[in-house]
């Protein structure tokens, strides 16, 4: 592996795993593909005109997280409002592990490139000066020079492979609150609309992203879907 020493043979690996993480994630975590606006606008809509068998068809007909928990909270309409709220709370944390698939793997793997890249300096600056005590050569400091040099080079190589491995983890760590977020928004929503029969808000949510819900529905967001 060049002047880097064997140590490179792990940091190419994990540098691979990182980047087939990031492009699975990016593929898969498309805010259009998992958060359809129209298409849950279309739930909404069919919702109230009193047709819930019609709704849960079009969710089954476009599985996602969104409409997986919709789909729970329609068939759980009948429900209290604290007992719907704990369905809801329960379907909107097992999909945010769903949507965290990997993204952990990311900070592990930045984390394991940083210190086998501290590993490679630690030990290439010890053989090379160990080289000095026992070489009675007088080109020896030169060695160590070369010696130090292969080690930072290990180093960066480090560097390099954690850096978008832990912007990967910052950034998908972020998106995927949003969407639990936008969860939360939406079973608020769904329901204050199975317990009061205000459906207005679901529909404007669904179309403009709920930009101004209430003081209420954030304190029931908070103590309901704290993640």
């Amino acid at each position: 592996m060049g002047g880097g020493g064997p140590l490179l043979i792990p940091l190419l690996f994990c540098s691979l795993f990182a980047h087939a993480i990031i492009l699975e994630r990016l593929f898969n975590l498309r805010r259009k593909k998992l958060m359809p606006r129209r298409f849950i606008a279309r739930i909404y809509r069919v919702l109230e005109k009193g047709n819930p068998e019609m709704a849960l068809s079009l969710c089954e007909s476009r599985p996602g997280p969104l409409t997986r928990v919709l789909k729970v909270g329609i068939n759980h309409r009948n429900l209290t409002k604290d007992d719907l709220w704990v369905v809801l709370n329960i379907t909107a944390r097992l999909e945010e592990s769903r949507l965290q698939k990997y993204v952990q793997a990311l900070a592990f793997l930045g984390g394991v490139a940083l210190i086998i890249g501290l590993l490679g300096t630690v030990s290439g600056m010890y053989i090379s000066i160990g080289n000095v005590y026992r070489s009675d050569k007088p080109d020896a400091a030169l060695e160590v020079v070369h010696g130090i040099s292969a080690a930072l080079l290990t180093t960066a190589a480090g560097l390099v492979v954690a850096l978008p491995a832990m912007v990967g983890y910052a950034y998908f760590t972020a998106k995927v609150k949003s969407m639990v977020d936008e969860m939360a928004r939406h079973s608020f929503s769904l329901v204050r609309f199975f317990t009061t029969g205000r459906s207005q808000l679901v529909t404007q949510e669904a179309e403009q992203g709920d930009d101004s819900i209430d003081f209420e529905s954030n304190h029931q967001i908070e103590s309901g879907y704290e993640v």
